[in-house]
């Protein structure tokens, strides 16, 4: 298959019949919203959907928006590990052809809004705050400009500046709150690109982590102290209060957290109470490390 397809215009509006022929596939009772798919040569691409009135209400205006990853809120919190969701994240550092497609209210049909990259993406409390998804930030591109839209290079982010420590909030489309790229690659580059606890190097598998949560301080969302590079797995472990640390670095789990995986008891569970030196030097502020360990019903730790 050549990429973009020859045979698809931006602007233009297909049924899930026409989408299924030109690009030879099929999506069953429904068209989902993350469709990963191999092309002849075996290349992967991503068809990608997004509803006016879908469950996550996604903002596709131009330029750059918000798409919330696959997974429904009867299933609990998302999932980066999840085909569609894992399949956008890996895109962030090797693209691939994304084709993007939209319907609003009783429109008849999808209409092709071009191709689109993914920018960054980040786990963040649903507005409800009863879960966590994946926000993917996502661009589009101009396919003529670039072969095959995903090849265009991206500037840097700037410098980060540590003077305004506040978050961006975001009130389009659903509450929370936003950190800078900027943001992210200094803390990134703070821990040389290693998860504090296991040191797992491989980015798409790590994520800025809070002490505070942003949702209940914005103010410092950006605040170099209150945040730290872990695994997603560390990081849903950490936010869901099964283990912390304290101002020496030493690592407390949770006393009823008790894992059958062998990797989280080796990670988490026979390190209680040892002294972690990348976690002593992460520089995270005493104050707010204080404030959300008084906050855990089992702190302190036996």
């Amino acid at each position: 298959m050549e990429h973009p397809h020859p045979e698809i215009a931006r602007g233009e509006r297909y049924e899930q019949a026409d989408i299924e022929a030109l690009f030879d596939t099929g999506f069953g009772y429904r068209v989902s919203g993350i469709n990963v798919r191999n092309d002849d040569e075996g290349d992967r691409y991503v068809l990608l959907f997004a509803r006016e009135d879908g469950p996550y209400d996604d903002d596709v205006s131009d330029g750059t928006f918000t798409y919330v990853g696959e997974g429904l809120p009867d299933k609990g919190d998302q999932s980066p590990d999840s085909l569609g969701n894992a399949a956008l994240i890996g895109a962030e550092r090797e693209p691939v052809p994304i084709y993007f497609f939209y319907t609003a209210g009783d429109d008849p049909g999808w209409e092709y809004r071009g191709q689109v990259t993914v920018e960054g993406h980040e786990m963040v409390a649903d507005p409800d705050g009863e879960r966590e998804v994946l926000e993917f930030e996502m661009r589009h591109v101009d396919g003529s400009e670039t072969g095959t839209g995903v090849d265009a290079p991206e500037p840097p982010p700037p410098p980060f500046e540590t003077d305004d420590t506040a978050g961006r909030t975001v009130t389009r489309t659903r509450a929370g709150v936003r950190v800078s790229e900027s943001f992210k690659q200094s803390v990134y580059d703070r821990f040389d690109g290693r998860c504090a606890v296991t040191e797992i190097d491989h980015r798409s598998l790590l994520t800025v982590s809070h002490v505070l949560p942003r949702s209940e301080r914005p103010d410092v969302a950006e605040d170099p102290g209150n945040a730290l590079l872990l695994n997603w797995t560390h990081h849903f472990a950490f936010d869901a209060a099964l283990w912390t640390f304290d101002e020496a670095g030493r690592l407390w789990v949770n006393p009823e957290y008790d894992p059958d995986d062998r990797w989280m008891r080796e990670s988490l569970r026979a390190r209680h109470g040892e002294r972690l030196d990348r976690l002593r030097e992460a520089g995270v502020a005493d104050e707010y490390l204080a404030s959300r360990n008084e906050s855990l019903d089992w702190w302190p730790p036996n």
